[in-house]
């Protein structure tokens, strides 16, 4: 649903109620507030395009209550070019099918990013994510969801998105969750270095098996249910591209970075004497050096990006 608009509401209301649901143990990557967190800034230095061609297929504002319609909030447009929080909402088990004339192709870490609206840290709407060579065969990235599903999220509940991997909406407005195609290599049937569709598909966040979405482990994904508006669902803003065909050839990204994931120290391997900088995920210059070698022992834990000249490498620090 359309979060900006109601989060005074349900910030005051959460914070009144129980925090139902809530251990806050994290199998995953933590929010982008928190050390250790994969979440992409939107105004990162690492992505070389946006989405520029979407298709919407409306879900129902609740797949319970079919007479209530579809829903109807935002246009395929706001889906377009880089995250502004003008979105375009999917509704109970609505699709947004993207297609690149300019193919996504896998390189070192994360190949592209997905945003949502997602008012605040652990408040999320989520929404399973495939990819295609020809626009006609799907395969979806290995999800999980450790969310309890001893009680039903509603649109006063907060999770933890520590409980969730390789969903969409993970983290909150204007950071985007990272999908890696190098997770796909063994999968038969498609080309991973010639992406030309990524299809993203909301949760239904019900509980009841008889309508609930799965994870890939077939674990019910338990997310706010029901959001009867005509802004219910997954409130897509933005797909961000990191590796495509157009970008530097990889024979050209002539240095890499180890150890990856780093603790105390990281080597650049094939260094030239020119100066590298180091970014995090919010696009912010946190070191530069001139190599080959530096301490990254001050860092604290999360995803960054080493650049020299026009290239960008991403490295883990533990």
């Amino acid at each position: 649903m359309n979060k900006l608009s109601i989060h005074i509401i349900l910030f005051v209301t959460c914070i009144t109620l129980t925090k139902m649901n809530l251990s806050w143990s994290q199998s995953y990557a933590p929010a982008p507030s928190e050390n250790g967190s994969t979440a992409i800034y939107k105004d990162s230095s690492v992505f070389v395009s946006w989405g520029s061609s979407v298709e919407i297929v409306r879900g129902f504002m609740d797949i319970q209550n079919p007479g209530m319609g579809v829903v109807n909030y935002g246009l395929e447009i706001n889906a377009i070019g880089p995250p502004d929080n003008n979105v375009v909402s999917l509704g109970d088990a609505g699709q947004a099918i993207f297609q690149f004339n300019t193919s996504i192709k896998n390189g070192p870490g994360p190949d592209f990013a997905i945003f949502e609206n997602g008012f605040a840290d652990h408040y999320m709407e989520l929404a399973i994510v495939e990819v295609s060579s020809n626009g006609i065969d799907y395969y979806p990235f290995e999800s999980v969801s450790e969310t309890p599903c001893d009680i039903q999220l509603d649109n006063f509940s907060y999770s933890d998105c520590g409980y969730i991997r390789n969903l969409a909406g993970k983290y909150r407005v204007y950071y985007g969750t990272p999908f890696d195609l190098e997770e796909l290599t063994d999968v038969s049937g498609i080309d991973i270095n010639n992406i030309t569709n990524v299809r993203i598909t909301d949760v239904i966040g019900c509980i009841n098996p008889e309508f609930a979405s799965t994870d890939s482990q077939g674990n019910i994904i338990n997310d706010p249910y029901p959001t009867p508006f005509e802004s219910g669902g997954f409130d897509l803003d933005a797909i961000g591209v990191i590796h495509n065909n157009l970008s530097v050839q990889e024979h050209e990204i002539n240095y890499s970075v180890f150890p990856n994931p780093a603790d105390n120290h990281i080597t650049i391997d094939g260094f030239k004497q020119d100066k590298i900088y180091i970014f995090d995920a919010f696009g912010i210059l946190v070191k530069e050096f001139n190599g080959p070698s530096t301490s990254v022992q001050n860092l604290a834990s999360g995803l960054y990006f080493i650049r020299q000249g026009n290239h960008a490498i991403p490295f883990l620090k533990n």
